[in-house]
């Protein structure tokens, strides 16, 4: 059984020592890809200097998370991998947590993936994205279980959980692919939990095992009305929900492009200028997203996007 862990760097001088080092301490045999998009600060000489022994792929450019992903994931493959285990470079796992999932994958095969608990990087509470999606409720019976200190489950189905930290097996990957590289940050997992469940397999949550995460980069904050930021995210939430492959919502494009002209020429009448270029700015983002051709490719099973 092969199983290699992938990991996608940019600028992380600040937790690639650590992260490398709770991965290669597994107590499972392992291989670890590092693909680096292009950091500045320093990531690919430590990771050259320190961890020789980690297969290293370097980017002239950064190509967003799920396209520099999908290059380890490639390559994991083609060296006929059974599992694959992606995880943050600011996450790092326990000694057992990779052998566990796999342990567990191999008596549910109906799960394409399967991720730890995530707790903050100092481990006195649960991440903050990942009690997100736990904490709305379709994670009810989670919650439930261990607030009234119920017998735990295994797993514990949910549609999406950030991919922090995923193990996928690689029959999963040969039928659902690899990330859709439309997204660039944010919204890849919420695509790839929708093909999954597309494909009649599961997403499903471990709490027996648990990773620490590090990050204070959460897509579900506030951000400036207007900025980059704004519209990427805009962006993104209108192809997570009409570009689900298990929905016909792409259909309904049109009619939320209307609306948006409207709101344009309403914000117009009312002499609400910052609204008006908003709202005429999400009306050209939304003209040239071709969701119906993406949705009808994310329904093909695959090595799409590998």
């Amino acid at each position: 059984m092969k199983t290699s862990v992938i990991i996608v760097t940019y600028n992380g001088m600040k937790w690639i020592g650590d992260c490398l080092s709770s991965v290669l301490n597994s107590s499972i045999s392992i291989s670890v890809i590092v693909v680096d998009n292009f950091s500045t600060d320093g990531t690919v000489e430590f990771i050259k200097s320190n961890f020789p022994q980690i297969i290293l792929i370097t980017q002239e450019e950064n190509l967003g998370f799920g396209r520099a992903n999908n290059i380890g994931i490639s390559l994991a493959l083609k060296e006929s991998c059974d599992y694959i285990f992606l995880l943050n470079q600011d996450a790092f796992v326990e000694k057992n947590t990779i052998q566990k999932l796999i342990e567990i994958s191999k008596v549910n095969l109906e799960y394409g993936v399967l991720s730890p608990i995530h707790i903050d990087g100092k481990g006195e509470k649960l991440d903050e994205s990942f009690f997100y999606y736990i904490g709305k409720p379709s994670g009810n019976i989670f919650m439930s279980d261990f607030i009234l200190n119920k017998t735990k489950k295994d797993i514990y189905s949910l549609p999406m959980v950030n991919a922090a930290a995923w193990l996928i097996p690689g029959n999963v990957l040969e039928v659902v692919g690899g990330f859709d590289t439309s997204f660039f940050l944010y919204g890849e997992d919420d695509n790839y939990c929708q093909r999954v469940l597309y494909n009649d397999y599961k997403v499903g949550i471990v709490p027996s095992v648990f990773i620490k995460h590090d990050s204070d980069n959460n897509n579900t904050k506030h951000v400036v009305k207007g900025s980059e930021k704004y519209y990427a995210k805009f962006l993104n939430n209108i192809k997570i929900s009409y570009g689900n492959v298990n929905t016909d919502n792409y259909k309904k494009i049109n009619k939320l492009k209307i609306f948006f002209w409207k709101q344009t020429i309403i914000s117009l009448i009312k002499f609400n200028f910052v609204d008006v270029k908003v709202n005429w700015t999400k009306n050209n983002l939304l003209s040239k997203e071709d969701l119906k051709t993406k949705v009808l490719f994310n329904r093909q099973k695959g090595r799409n996007y590998l």
